[in-house]
């Protein structure tokens, strides 16, 4: 017997003068299934057997078209903005900020993915071409630099943070900034090697604060100055590859999912307060398997070349002697650009990872491949210092 048939059967035999009581059981049901019933056939009459809709006839809270329309919109504008978040708080901080009421962070995620705006990353595939890693033996070998953001505070606008990482023992230096020029830039790395010491390498990517500009490839930047300056060897990965810095990339990580998101920071200078807790709660206590189950305290030994905490940079600051390191992808149009300039390369490293290493001392371009030198140019470099009198620090 179907369900309707079975409740009309019920309080027809109800009706008849039989017990509730005796009726539920009968037809093994639930003294509120009995109830339910009853009272629908009081209540409603014609029709009242019949199973209703779980789906509500009003949807409580649905989003407006217009509103959805202008989450999809953003989400494409932020789409298009480099180094621009696109998750769900920065749509969120954009709309409000031109005036239009946003739903919550779980509406938003939700129309992105009804909308199939999600973004799925392919998983690296090693395609078996060698690459000319440096691989970290001890602590201060090798540190790896990134700055994340823009990120939002709910009160006091929005920050960066220059956040480096060893190689080796996984110590991390976290500072916040207002903005990322490189001013700011210095400030964070001058800082970090003055906590956590100064390294042989710098790996970092190639944003502008940090390689030359483009009309005058030959100059060096601050950031690059001041490595040769601090005798550390600045190392950019290959343009569009941010995975070869694949160790401070999973930091930020753990820096907007562990630091970031779980608190609430009342403005700039309580975060910034709080982003040192947090360096040394990490350092102490975040056991990473790669370190055999250690801490990146306990993994930590060498010589820490700590920069001396009175560190001024000098008002002229010269090219001193040192190396710049770049690695790239030769393609099939064998062009190697170093910082804008381009240099014809051999047949052999079509396809291939080179390392380009500027001499500042002998004034050369050395490039490698499987650490055989293979081509090598003249890399004049000029004589005047950059002047740092007039920067206010």
């Amino acid at each position: 017997m179907n369900e309707k048939l079975l409740r009309e059967e019920a309080i027809r035999r109800y009706e008849n003068g039989e017990s509730a009581k005796n009726i539920y059981q009968n037809l093994k049901r639930s003294e509120p299934w009995f109830y339910k019933w009853l009272k629908r056939y009081r209540m409603e009459g014609k029709g009242w057997a019949e199973s209703h809709p779980y789906r509500p006839h009003r949807i409580a809270n649905k989003v407006e078209s217009s509103v959805e329309q202008a989450v999809v919109e953003m989400r494409k504008h932020l789409e298009q903005q480099q180094y621009a978040q696109i998750g769900a708080l920065n749509i969120r901080w954009h709309l409000e900020q031109r005036g239009i009421r946003s739903p919550s962070i779980p509406t938003i995620d939700r129309i992105i993915k009804r909308n199939n705006l999600v973004r799925k990353r392919k998983a690296y595939e090693p395609k078996g071409i060698s690459y000319p890693v440096i691989k970290a033996t001890h602590s201060n070998h090798v540190h790896q630099f990134d700055i994340v953001g823009p990120r939002y505070l709910k009160n006091d606008g929005r920050f960066y943070a220059a956040n480096v990482i060893d190689a080796f023992d996984r110590r991390c230096s976290v500072n916040p900034s207002r903005r990322q020029t490189r001013l700011d830039v210095t400030r964070a790395l001058i800082r970090c090697w003055q906590v956590i010491g100064r390294p042989i390498y710098l790996q970092m990517d190639n944003k502008l604060p940090m390689r030359s500009p483009g009309r005058h490839p030959h100059s060096f930047t601050l950031i690059i100055r001041l490595c040769l300056e601090l005798d550390i060897q600045p190392l950019f990965i290959p343009i569009s590859e941010p995975w070869r810095n694949g160790i401070i990339e999973r930091f930020q990580n753990d820096f907007d999912k562990m630091f970031f998101r779980p608190q609430y920071f009342k403005d700039f200078k309580h975060l910034s307060e709080s982003a040192k807790d947090f360096e040394l709660f990490h350092d102490r206590n975040h056991r990473y398997s790669t370190l055999n189950g250690k801490t990146p305290l306990e993994k930590c030994s060498g010589p820490k070349r700590l920069l001396s905490s009175g560190y001024k940079l000098p008002e002229r600051l010269e090219i001193f002697p040192g190396y710049v390191h770049l690695i790239r992808f030769i393609r099939s149009d064998r062009v190697l650009s170093i910082f804008g300039e381009k240099y014809h390369m051999p047949g052999e490293v079509e396809y291939e990872y080179v390392k380009a290493t500027i001499d500042t001392k002998e004034e050369t371009l050395g490039v490698y491949h499987d650490l055989k030198l293979i081509k090598e140019f003249k890399y004049k470099l000029p004589q005047t210092a950059l002047d740092l009198s007039k920067i206010e620090w």
